[in-house]
């Protein structure tokens, strides 16, 4: 994949500023999910698909979508972020291989849909085993259902009935084909009571607080964070830059409580990030907030206990036989991310490897670059920029870029040596960023994106962020990409997943060798945004 270079991310052109209300919006979110499994083992992977259906203007739909894996306890236990593409996603998350065997409950929601609408959150039970840590002990107790879930299944037909390592035609409605599609067929879940099986919206949480602002992310993820000093300079500029592949570098300046925002729009392929201030004289007193909504359940909402009971060691030995090989004979891939632009139109591009080659920065920019001018003040360098427009040189300091990442000290720059730098950049005019302008651009950029060596600055702060997932698919949609080898072992408690396709022939299921109960469950998006669930019962014997 080609790498396009690092530098600055045009914010101006998204000049969309979080809506911090506390009152309900004139649109609203509804989540539905499509969930591959409800019983896995731990380290094992679970697929999902989910929708998104807008009650008002649809170009104002969430581009991204967070999944909460939730214990008894209402701590999250695995958390995650997702790209929104035409109000729909696929993902999947690996279950932590630490979780302890029991009921969890797995939810999807975006950055203001629970907010404006309980049915802003979809919550699912599901079911993990760990071998190695049983499920906790409890008194008996009452242990009443005062939440029925919802399980809207139309059954399509009766109970098929195959023999294992089988091929067998499922047939697809007609009115299916015209429609989105998903469809899994995954082994039953047995310990999750019948009233909890399907879904529930938001009313086992309790309110919000009145305070909690709606963070809107119609372009792309959204960074909250919070200037701690105590005397909050509401001139003062945040810089956090974010690296991956590419780089970019996004700017806020906090308001009168504090609150920052950085818009990384289409950007999502980072690694780590990094914060800076403008303040290079004091320590930076900055925060992130997490991106994840402070839910917390109701008192009359309960979680299931799971029992196990000896007789059902064969199938739990079954399902921890399918997960042992799953990661072996049924691998993921990665799909190929589209680059994004990332950069400015600078008026000078300078490709260092057609130069000699010289030991610092500031020689290099002196013999090369004759926009730049290198300077000595009180003993510190200076880099200044040419004015091309009026024919003369700015007098204040450019902004410097190292792989999008800001360089404030010009000294430690000057002496760094540019061997591992691809190529320098050079804007010759005043450059507006955000709610500031400066005085022309430099920017370096690495052979491999990692700041050619340099060292992070002194007052950088860097960010233990949580990364938007990036993609993968299944070599094949049966999870299996060897189905036809007699000799092949499959041990598969997932038999299919095929997420979000017009289907025009009937459907193919190959059975494994692991015998019970399966469950077909398709789920179609209508044309209104609404998610249908259709679903019917593979029984697999000897």
């Amino acid at each position: 994949m080609k790498k396009i270079g690092p530098l600055i991310w045009l914010s101006f052109l998204l000049m969309l500023h979080p809506i911090l209300v506390q009152s309900q919006n004139d649109f609203a979110e509804t989540i539905s999910a499509h969930v591959s499994k409800n019983i896995a083992v731990a380290g094992e992977t679970i697929w999902f698909s989910v929708n998104i259906k807008i009650t008002e203007n649809q170009n104002r739909n969430s581009k991204i979508l967070y999944a909460e894996l939730i214990n008894r306890d209402g701590l999250p236990v695995l958390q995650s972020m997702h790209a929104l593409e035409s109000h729909s996603s696929e993902g999947y998350l690996i279950i932590p291989n630490e979780l302890e065997s029991d009921h969890y409950l797995l939810r999807f929601y975006t950055r203001v849909s629970p907010l404006l609408s309980e049915e802003g959150v979809f919550n699912q039970f599901i079911t993990i085993i760990n071998p190695k840590k049983s499920p906790r002990t409890f008194p008996t107790s009452d242990q009443s259902i005062k939440y029925v879930f919802t399980n809207l299944k139309a059954h399509l037909d009766e109970k098929i009935i195959t023999k294992t390592k089988q091929e067998l035609i499922f047939e697809i409605p007609e009115n299916f084909k015209t429609k989105s599609t998903t469809v899994s067929v995954s082994i039953l879940n047995p310990f999750l009571p019948e009233l909890l099986h399907g879904h529930i919206d938001g009313r086992i949480y309790m309110e919000f607080p009145i305070d909690q602002s709606l963070v809107p992310e119609p372009y792309g993820h959204i960074i909250a964070a919070k200037n701690l000093n105590p005397k909050i300079d509401t001139t003062e500029t945040f810089f956090v830059s974010a690296h991956g592949i590419q780089s970019i570098v996004v700017s806020s300046k906090p308001n009168l409580t504090g609150d920052l925002y950085f818009e990384l729009g289409a950007f999502s392929d980072y690694a780590f990030l990094i914060a800076q201030s403008s303040d290079i004289e004091n320590q930076l007193n900055f925060s992130p907030v997490s991106p994840f909504l402070p839910f917390k359940f109701k008192e009359d909402f309960v979680f299931p206990n799971l029992n196990l009971k000896s007789h059902d060691k064969e199938f739990l030995m079954d399902l921890i036989l399918s997960s042992q090989v799953a990661t072996y004979f049924y691998p993921l891939e990665n799909a190929e991310d589209l680059p994004v632009v990332t950069g400015f139109l600078p008026d000078n591009t300078y490709m260092l490897d057609d130069y000699t080659r010289f030991d610092d920065v500031e020689t290099t920019l002196r013999e090369y670059i004759p926009e730049v001018w290198v300077r000595k003040q009180s003993k510190k360098t200076l880099f200044k920029v040419s004015n091309a427009p009026l024919n003369d040189v700015f007098r204040e300091n450019p902004l410097i870029l190292l792989d999008a990442m800001p360089i404030f000290d010009a000294d430690a720059l000057a002496k760094f040596n540019p061997t591992k730098i691809q190529k320098l950049e050079v804007i010759t005019r005043e450059f507006s960023f955000n709610k500031d302008k400066f005085s022309g651009v430099i920017s370096l950029t690495s052979f491999d994106n990692d700041f050619g060596g340099f060292e992070l600055p002194e007052k950088a702060l860097y960010l233990n962020y949580p990364e938007i997932q990036k993609p993968k698919t299944l070599q094949s949609q049966h999870l299996n990409i060897d189905l036809k080898d007699p000799n092949f072992p499959d041990f598969r408690t997932s038999l299919l997943w095929r997420y979000n396709s017009y289907p025009t022939e009937n459907l193919k299921i190959y059975s494994s060798e692991i015998k019970g109960d399966y469950e077909i469950l398709i789920s179609i998006v209508e044309a209104n945004g609404n998610m249908k669930y259709f679903t019917n019962i593979l029984q697999v014997e000897d």
